[in-house]
């Protein structure tokens, strides 16, 4: 399944830009993940791109658990029409999506009867050899009548392309609601993300 999903990441470079009529490129990638990843099951794909006025909004995955109960896991996989996006979670580029994503979370509070109640502290998700693949910026939601959930924005750069997930959570202590998010990002970096190149090998010094 990662060969697939990798695969899809290649061809959703500039030369699939140039394919004829077909699913978009991401949408595809966003079908060729795992049917369950971490714990949590995959819907339906929602393909953005292809969509009047879609160009470079791509596509979105959602993931339940597979145990029932509640929590959901939306995995967006897009990249605005822009190239050259440096890789990984530093760029002004990862910067502006987590404030874009915090900022539609705030705008849809009042449809759906909750406001943002708290902000906790930056959190990296490690990706291949251990540099950060994913930052996330948690949030406490309060809704009408005194439920919380813990919702978590998480962005970063894979192979061009911007990853999103956006997980919320019934309310819990916060080590245990990002070790869940933890353990679902890494599991998604693996299978989008290249592998490591195996490091040169080292010559020895002649006597």
């Amino acid at each position: 399944m990662r060969r697939m999903v990798l695969a899809m990441l290649t061809l959703a470079g500039p030369a699939a830009a140039q394919a004829p009529k077909g699913p978009a490129p991401m949408a595809e990638l966003a079908a060729a993940l795992p049917a369950e990843l971490a714990g949590w099951r995959r819907g339906a794909v929602s393909d953005f791109a292809g969509r009047p006025d879609g160009a470079g909004l791509g596509a979105a995955v959602e993931y339940r658990p597979v145990a029932g109960g509640s929590g959901i896991a939306t995995v967006y996989l897009y990249d605005r029409g822009m190239a050259g996006l440096p890789e990984g979670v530093a760029s002004d580029q990862v910067a502006g999506e987590i404030r874009a994503a915090v900022g539609e979370v705030e705008a849809v509070g009042p449809l759906r009867r909750f406001q943002v109640a708290g902000r906790g502290t930056l959190m990296d998700i490690p990706g291949a050899g251990g540099r950060p693949g994913l930052r996330c910026e948690p949030l406490l939601l309060a809704f009408e009548g005194g439920n919380r959930a813990d919702s978590y924005v998480c962005l970063g750069v894979v192979a061009g392309h911007f990853l999103k997930l956006r997980m919320t959570l019934p309310a819990s202590a916060e080590a245990l609601s990002a070790k869940v998010v933890e353990g679902f990002g890494e599991a998604l970096l693996a299978q989008v993300e290249p592998p490591t190149p195996p490091p040169a090998p080292t010559r020895r010094a002649r006597r």
